[in-house]
């Protein structure tokens, strides 16, 4: 059960980065998978975009988990309602019994008017981000995290693009990644379960850093492109999530799933405007 009692309403909306990080520490570590400094510079970046454009924020996530809390929680402070493609349909199951008994209960929301969740494929011509425009949704605020290559980022980032404001924020996590076709740290990772060799990676999957790559399409297509300053920088350093987490994480470092030396980039954000 998460309807853990935490201070009282008044307390949550004076501080709710310590609500956040409550809630996010009491998700099991199959769907916990960003750190409290990513899951916080999330909430300041929707902040952010919300006092300059002052008003309620439409989100969008692919791959759920931690920034989903971060998400829903501010769309129940502030307003605003959010989508979520994920293929793990047990994700987005697990994730609405969490935010109804925890952020739900305590503010007297409904999930279901905050929260669609798609468990389908985010790039899927049919019911991918791009449904978005058909549902007459601007969106404000993309969080990318789901298959990480440069070519479904790509795809991801083109789907949404048709239903994108005229000021928004695009987010990524692991934006230091340079693969370009296909993930082979991941696929590794399910080979070395199943005792299989691992496949070398080809030079032609290398790109540069996805951050890099993404700002240069965006700079190239849009009148203004900032790339935002954030928290995260300044607190994963001391972010007990890592140590926590040491022993899967030594695991994913050997095959490349995480790089120690490139964090401090694993979050990422622009500020765009048309």
């Amino acid at each position: 059960m998460y309807d853990f009692s935490y201070k009282n309403i008044n307390k949550v909306k004076k501080d709710p980065k310590d609500y956040l990080v409550f809630v996010k520490r009491l998700l099991p570590r199959w769907i916990n998978g960003i750190p409290d400094s990513e899951c916080i510079a999330i909430f300041e970046t929707l902040d952010l975009l919300r006092k300059r454009k002052k008003s309620k924020l439409f989100l969008a996530e692919t791959g759920c988990g931690a920034s989903t809390i971060a998400m829903f929680l501010h769309c129940s402070l502030y307003g605003g309602k959010m989508f979520s493609w994920d293929t793990n349909a047990n994700k987005g199951s697990f994730l609405r019994s969490v935010l109804s008994e925890s952020i739900g209960k305590s503010l007297k929301v409904d999930v279901n008017e905050i929260w669609e969740f798609i468990g389908f494929d985010s790039t899927d011509p049919h019911i991918g981000m791009n449904i978005l425009k058909e549902k007459k949704v601007k969106t404000d605020f993309c969080f990318f995290d789901s298959w990480h290559t440069l070519k479904h980022v790509m795809s991801e980032i083109k789907s949404v693009e048709s239903s994108l404001s005229k000021q928004f924020i695009l987010a990524f996590d692991d934006a230091y990644y340079k693969k370009k076709n296909f993930n082979f740290s991941y696929i590794n990772m399910l080979r070395s379960k199943m005792k299989l060799k691992k496949i070398k990676e080809p030079v032609n999957n290398n790109c540069l850093s996805f951050f890099v790559e993404i700002e240069k399409y965006l700079k190239r297509k849009y009148s203004s492109v900032k790339r935002l300053k954030s928290s995260y920088k300044k607190n994963f350093k001391k972010d007990i999530f890592f140590k926590y987490y040491d022993a899967d994480r030594k695991f994913m470092n050997s095959l490349g799933m995480e790089e120690k030396n490139k964090l401090s980039y694993r979050y990422e954000s622009f500020f765009v405007k048309k």
